[in-house]
């Protein structure tokens, strides 16, 4: 009676920790609005579903240089972070639209509504082994698509 009660318990962990994981993945960017802003700069990285070692590095690298880099614009809703995993159900247009081929950063510029400009970033791969110059690269890219002065 001891074993069942022990996989019982096992089990509701198991589907607890499944729901929280299917929660967290779809805030993150299956039930996000991952429309580009339609004034301002969206900063994206887009994934795949497998997620490995350096794919998570380059996100979290990448979420960094934004927020820590472009905090007002964050705020004032001149920019916008979003995380999209391009594989899910309707998020199959950025892989045309985008040219995605791999995990990678792309800034898109809109001005009423309609998209200006857009660039990825390839060199986040090769500069995924060093933070600082990862971080510069995309802060430097981000502030160009901005029309700010580099820093």
């Amino acid at each position: 009676m001891k074993a069942k009660n022990i996989l019982a318990v096992a089990l509701l962990l198991f589907v607890a920790a499944s729901l929280v994981a299917v929660a967290v993945n779809r805030g993150r960017d299956g039930g996000a609005d991952t429309a580009p802003l339609p004034d301002g700069v969206t900063v994206y990285y887009f994934h795949s579903k497998t997620r490995c070692p350096t794919c998570r590095s380059i996100e979290s690298f990448a979420h960094e240089a934004i927020t820590e880099g472009f905090a007002d614009a964050l705020q004032s809703g001149r920019m916008k972070w979003q995380v999209v995993n391009y594989e899910l159900p309707g998020n199959e247009h950025f892989v045309e639209q985008y040219h995605l081929v791999a995990p990678i950063v792309v800034l898109v510029r809109c001005e009423g509504g309609e998209v200006k400009e857009s660039k990825e970033l390839p060199r986040v791969w090769e500069l995924v082994d060093d933070r600082d110059a990862f971080i510069e690269y995309v802060q430097t890219e981000t502030r160009a698509m901005l029309g700010e002065p580099s820093a």
